[in-house]
């Protein structure tokens, strides 16, 4: 276990985001006591971060209030080889609509922030039938709370049922699957989506892998039902060890869906772009928090073949993200709180180098999503759920410099666009600027001091602009 303490201090001149008009400034005080932890048995694992921000406002006291973060998830081997079961808990912080306030801290008040609690539970059998013949039966139970927007706004359970049985390629080979996902939120009618899928499977050479799918859905949503034959074609390639390209297309009762996934690193650089259209749900959504590019995960792929042992390649992550001031996560279309399920088309780019002094993050992205059709609309909190059907579209880019050894200066920009499908005219544009010095006073505590700027252009919830400078300290226990 690793504990960490932070201290962070900040003088805001709109402390709620609020129009010039109505704006007040304040002095915010926030402490963050946040364990770390990693378990691991010899059939059984457990690892962890749980983090406890604390915020007291000295003039606004109404706005007091705790913050969690909760990522946590483990799993076990119950049966040597045949039955596993998979268990992790997710607690964030969210934001309803990307047309209100969306600040990149937790020192800014809003009525569009919420805490949504995701917990997942999936137990599956896994084996091998003979060679060359593998299967996998898994049911993940998800069970979602959204805290703030109401008292049934954001409860959900969904039970996701997938299987699949498959001969793998040499150089021919087979697979059938069959998923359903049942969905229900309090006081609402359920929604059933059913779909079984054959495949064609070829694999061309050890590099190359392709196949063609032909299937039939079932799908029983709100005010409709809609089903019919699917089909689709993929592929594989895997030229080298640095290289991934994965494609898959297919015919649903939406139209196109897709998903395309392609990654490239180099020994200082990671390329990654990533392109879906598909249909997804609010628990679903939340149980793949967090959201943006994960900043750890993306290092980690960077130092893959320097580091070939995975414990010593995550404490220097870790090591490269607290030194050079990096955050956890970049920019990233804000998950919606819907009732629905929905259509969610994204494309996301992303490059990183990590030099001797420099680093640079760079990421754009686009998203939209839409209730499918039959969907039930309804009101949340006064945010008609039409502004669920949206796009979103925008940048980010972290620079950090190390000045001395002990020394770091990282920069960091953000813009985002976000506009309402139905009335194109009703839209927000949100642009961050923040630039942070940070010094390492000994290997475990680290002091900084910030200034950022905030400014909000939205003819939906009001314009805003923030300008503040904070300092705060962070410690680790050893």
């Amino acid at each position: 276990m690793t504990p960490t303490f932070t201290f962070e201090s900040t003088l805001t001149d709109n402390v709620n985001l609020s129009p010039n008009d109505d704006k007040k400034a304040d002095w915010v005080n926030q402490f963050t006591p946040a364990p770390r932890f990693s378990w691991q048995g010899a059939r059984s694992r457990l690892a962890g971060n749980v983090s406890l921000p604390i915020l007291l406002y000295a003039r606004t006291s109404e706005n007091n209030y705790v913050a969690p973060t909760v990522d946590i998830a483990g799993n076990a081997e119950l049966i040597e080889k045949f039955l596993f079961i998979d268990a992790s808990a997710n607690v964030s912080q969210q934001y309803q609509t990307p047309f209100g306030a969306v600040p990149n801290n937790l020192a800014n008040a809003t009525n569009n922030r919420y805490t949504a609690q995701s917990y997942t539970i999936s137990p599956y059998l896994r084996g091998l039938l003979a060679n060359n013949l593998d299967y996998e039966i898994r049911d993940s139970n998800i069970w979602s709370v959204g805290n703030g927007v109401g008292r049934t706004s954001g409860d959900a359970y969904d039970n996701f049922f997938t299987s699949h049985i498959t001969r793998q390629p040499t150089p021919l080979g087979w697979s059938l699957s069959y998923d359903r996902t049942a969905l229900q939120f309090q006081n609402q009618p359920s929604e059933r989506l059913q779909i079984a899928r054959a495949n064609a499977l070829y694999r061309a050479d050890p590099a190359l892998e392709l196949s063609a799918t032909v299937g039939y859905e079932n799908n029983e949503l709100q005010l409709t039902t809609e089903s019919g034959v699917t089909y689709g074609v993929g592929g594989t390639w895997h030229p080298t060890d640095r290289t991934n390209v994965d494609a898959k297309w297919e015919h649903r009762f939406f139209g196109a869906s897709y998903n395309v996934l392609f990654d490239h690193r180099t020994p200082l650089s990671v390329w990654s772009l990533r392109a879906s259209r598909d249909i997804t749900n609010y628990p679903q959504q939340l149980a793949a928090l967090p959201g943006g590019v994960d900043v750890a995960g993306f290092l980690n792929s960077l130092l893959l073949s320097k580091v070939p042992d995975p414990t010593q390649r995550q404490s220097l992550v870790d090591q490269i993200i607290h030194a050079r001031g990096l955050p956890a996560t970049l920019t990233a279309p804000v998950t919606l709180l819907t009732r629905q399920v929905t259509l969610v088309e994204q494309a996301t780019a992303t490059f990183g180098i990590l030099g001797a002094r420099n680093s640079i993050l760079f990421n754009v992205y686009h998203s939209r999503q839409e209730p499918v059709e039959g969907a039930e609309l309804s009101e949340i909190n006064g945010i008609l759920v039409s502004l669920n059907n949206n796009t979103q579209n925008g940048v980010g880019i972290v620079w950090s410099h190390q000045l001395a050894g002990n020394m770091t200066l990282a920069t960091s920009a953000d813009w985002s666009h976000s506009v309402d499908n139905v009335e194109p005219h009703v839209s927000t544009r949100l642009g961050t600027l923040r630039t942070l010095l940070s010094t390492a006073l000994s290997p475990y505590m680290t002091v900084y001091a910030s200034a950022r700027l905030q400014d909000s252009r939205s003819n939906a919830f009001g314009s805003y602009r923030e300008i503040a400078v904070l300092v705060g300290a962070s410690y680790t226990f050893h």
